[in-house]
């Protein structure tokens, strides 16, 4: 089993919706290559953790890298792993309904965030660098 963790940066001219649709996209594309993962976005960033076979991750990201809706793109962490730790596609996506709610909304997004950040397990390599850039995300 192989993991690649990256962050990048979505342009802004992508909506959610548009977003959401990639990602139904992508879940059904990568169900077949045998990958699974997590990822987060958050006010125009993404923080990803891609598991499968080495080959098709690494096809993955070489997608994911010419893809022009991405732009300041860093990989974290790369390597092998002995098991899966996202057997489903996960997601966390931080949309508030309107600007009435986007404060409220905001900080329930981080601090639930946050907590799952430090729950969760980062006994591999890739996962410590995944849930990491999340907090350095969710804290700007």
């Amino acid at each position: 089993m192989f993991q690649l963790t990256y962050r990048s940066k979505i342009s802004p001219e992508l909506t959610v919706a548009e977003i959401e649709n990639i990602l139904i996209d992508a879940r059904k594309r990568n169900n077949a290559r045998g990958i699974t993962g997590c990822l987060v976005y958050f006010e125009e960033s993404i923080v990803q953790i891609l598991e499968g076979e080495k080959r098709n991750v690494y096809q993955l990201f070489d997608k994911i890298k010419s893809d022009n809706r991405h732009h300041t793109l860093d990989l974290l962490w790369e390597g092998s792993t002995r098991q899966r730790y996202f057997p489903n596609w996960d997601m966390a996506l931080y949309a508030p309904a309107d600007d009435a709610e986007y404060y409220d909304s905001k900080e329930i997004f981080i601090t639930n965030m946050t907590l799952l950040a430090d729950l969760s397990k980062k006994n591999t390599s890739a996962l410590l660098s995944f849930w990491s850039a999340v907090r350095k995300n969710l804290n700007g």
